[in-house]
């Protein structure tokens, strides 16, 4: 297997970022050539070869490459301040909600939200939950719905009681996969997917990995996708990316959220 030089990497990096978005730079050059030889073996190719290949813009040599290099860690009930405060806004207000959630990964965040509405007496509410990402081997995953104990580590375990298999691996109950639908979708490519407006968008921990006039593009397609008084949340470490937008900042219960005005 031949190696992989450093300028063939910011190569590749460069048109990772002009495809999907992503800045790879900070000490994450070791994650972009585990996603290189990854993706090269599924191929069965060198990862010379599929570094030509992405450089020459075919495909599927990206396809691969987005698949192996482009999947973040998550988990469940990561800030559930923020969750509290969806389910709250949503059991404010009659009918069902509309929920997008950009850059799910795979699928801990979306079946956060839903078990966070059912908590909250949500069960036949109508609520629908739209969970996008890039990848398709992390939408597989998604749609498989079954998680490891690393996975849930921040999930009480009451709350797993109720809406988790038990099992080594559990499995999200069916209850919390109906309301959920997964599809893929491109966040520097794309525009907004259908099903909107939405009532909250959801991208945490997402922006952080792009370039700031990527992350700034992708912020103005995610508030022009909220219905008048629809909510915007992001990670904390990312609200100051969102300065630049109409939005009203809002805090609820230790919770910083930016709101569309109605």
């Amino acid at each position: 297997m031949s190696p992989v030089p450093p300028q063939a990497l910011r190569d590749v990096e460069r048109v990772l970022a002009e495809v999907a978005g992503l800045s790879l730079g900070g000490g994450l050059d070791q994650a972009l050539g585990a996603g290189l030889e990854a993706a090269a073996a599924a191929l069965r190719i060198d990862p010379l070869a599929l570094v030509r290949r992405v450089i020459a813009r075919e495909p599927e040599a990206l396809a691969a490459l987005v698949e192996h290099a482009v999947v973040l860690e998550t988990v469940f009930w990561r800030h559930p301040e923020q969750l509290a405060v969806i389910a709250h806004a949503a059991a404010a207000r009659p009918g069902g909600r509309r929920i997008w959630s950009a850059g799910c990964a795979t699928g801990e965040e979306p079946y956060s939200v839903a078990i966070a509405l059912l908590e909250a007496g949500r069960l036949a509410a109508g609520d629908v939950i739209l969970a996008t990402d890039v990848s398709e081997r992390a939408l597989a995953a998604a749609r498989a719905g079954s998680y490891d104990p690393r996975a849930l580590r921040r999930l009480p375990p009451e709350v797993a009681g109720r809406w988790l298999e038990p099992g080594a691996r559990r499995r999200v109950a069916p209850a919390v996969r109906a309301l959920v639908t997964f599809e893929r979708h491109n966040l520097v490519r794309d525009p907004a997917p259908p099903g909107g407006p939405f009532d909250a968008v959801l991208c945490r921990n997402v922006l952080i990995y792009f370039a700031p006039e990527t992350a700034a593009a992708v912020l103005y397609t995610l508030a022009d996708a909220l219905a008048p008084g629809g909510v915007l949340v992001l990670g904390p470490v990312e609200l100051p990316l969102a300065g630049a937008l109409d939005l009203e900042w809002v805090e609820d219960g230790g919770a910083t959220l930016l709101r569309r005005r109605a």
